[in-house]
């Protein structure tokens, strides 16, 4: 992206954290699932897609964020979680916040897209329109998967 294909846009403060994941969420739309502000994106843990090998190269080629990112996931399966309960699972990033969580998920949407060749990922998103966030779920069974791989087994 250069400079030309960039616009400044006034933002009400109160609103400039909802935009900036909407602006993430879009950014990775080519290589994430994605949704409209009152529609849960399509996403999925399939293991027809998943398989055990694209899982391995998946955690292979994560960087040390996403990996947190996956094992904060893999420790809490079934529970929606919050880009603030991820960001607190990344280690090297103490002052990590959902701006980080965000950039650090666009780029493993574009992975999971442009490597891989799927439209899901391995865990579930979706828009809490109550606290005006996405949330992230992993299931037990993938939850099982990636924390094998994340602790080399």
């Amino acid at each position: 992206m250069t400079t030309e294909d960039l616009v400044n846009v006034l933002v009400p403060r109160k609103h400039l954290s909802q935009v900036y994941g909407l602006i993430a969420q879009l950014e990775g739309a080519s290589a994430a699932p994605t949704a409209t502000m009152d529609e849960s994106p399509t996403t999925s843990d399939s293991t027809d897609e998943w398989t055990p090998a694209r899982l391995r190269t998946m955690v292979e080629d994560s960087g040390p964020a996403m990996r947190d990112i996956l094992r904060g996931l893999a420790l809490r399966p079934g529970e929606w979680l919050t880009t603030q309960d991820l960001a607190t699972a990344l280690k090297n990033k103490p002052k990590a916040d959902w701006n980080t969580i965000a950039g650090t998920l666009g780029a493993f949407g574009r992975r999971v897209k442009s490597r891989y060749g799927l439209e899901t990922w391995p865990f579930q998103v979706k828009r809490d329109h109550e606290r005006h966030c996405w949330i992230y779920s992993m299931s037990r069974e993938m939850a099982t998967k990636v924390l094998a791989l994340l602790n080399g087994k």
